[in-house]
């Protein structure tokens, strides 16, 4: 897509050490360090974002998860979602996920800053995203993964991210792509979207007010917890 006049003017006023536009299509990293989570253990800001969204009833919810890693979010929630769309672009990662062989799972070879929606299916009630800038080469590719989260997002869906992860990026990668809240909340208005920071670490981009879980939902969540630490659920 052509870059609009306010991502040019977003560029001038809070990110002109980057590139405007790499003048290529999509990267896709080669870089060890971004690719291949699929024999590694989950992160702990990782384990946020889901203890986030498992406070949720998530019978009637569509989950879209930007990097799949090693499944671990599917292995959490396939069992009480009515569905998770997992994308990546390391074989490895695509590999064991579909052998994993969960009926609502699905997984797709993706590049989340192509801004192509071809591939994904419909909208969604949850988008995981943990490191929306951590391979990205240029302010025009990042309207594309913007203009790809709002054209997935249910229009009371919730995009979630952590600071950890949004602050991550690889050694090779050009510091200011490093982001912060104000950072994410900055491009998020230029998309079109509003930003609340409901903890220190958790962060959701929304079209209005984010939804609330409700105290059943919560309660089944704290019960969930127990079971994982394998204490009894009526302790």
């Amino acid at each position: 897509m052509g870059l609009p006049e306010e991502w040019r003017e977003l560029h001038r006023s809070r990110f002109s050490e980057l590139p405007l536009d790499c003048g290529g299509p999509a990267a896709e990293s080669n870089d060890p360090v971004l690719r291949d989570w699929s024999r590694k253990w989950t992160t702990p800001d990782q384990l946020r974002i889901e203890r986030y969204i498992d406070r949720f009833d998530l019978r009637a919810k569509r989950i879209l998860h930007i990097g799949i890693g090693n499944s671990g979010l599917a292995r959490r929630f396939h069992d009480h979602a009515q569905e998770i769309v997992g994308t990546s672009l390391d074989q490895p990662e695509l590999q064991l996920a579909r052998q994993l062989n969960y009926p609502n799972y699905a997984v797709v070879r993706h590049n989340k800053y192509s801004g192509s929606t071809d591939e994904i299916n419909g909208r969604f009630d949850f988008i995981v995203e943990n490191n929306p800038t951590s391979a990205c080469c240029c302010i025009r590719h990042l309207a594309e993964l913007f203009h790809f989260l709002k054209a997935t997002l249910a229009n009371d869906g919730q995009i979630v991210t952590d600071r950890v992860g949004l602050a991550w990026i690889p050694e090779r990668a050009h510091s200011r792509w490093s982001f912060d809240f104000e950072d994410l909340q900055a491009v998020a208005s230029v998309a079109g979207l509003q930003t609340w920071k409901l903890s220190k670490n958790t962060y959701v981009l929304c079209r209005g007010a984010p939804l609330r879980p409700a105290l059943g939902s919560r309660l089944r969540s704290s019960i969930r917890g127990l079971g994982r630490l394998g204490l009894p659920s009526n302790t």
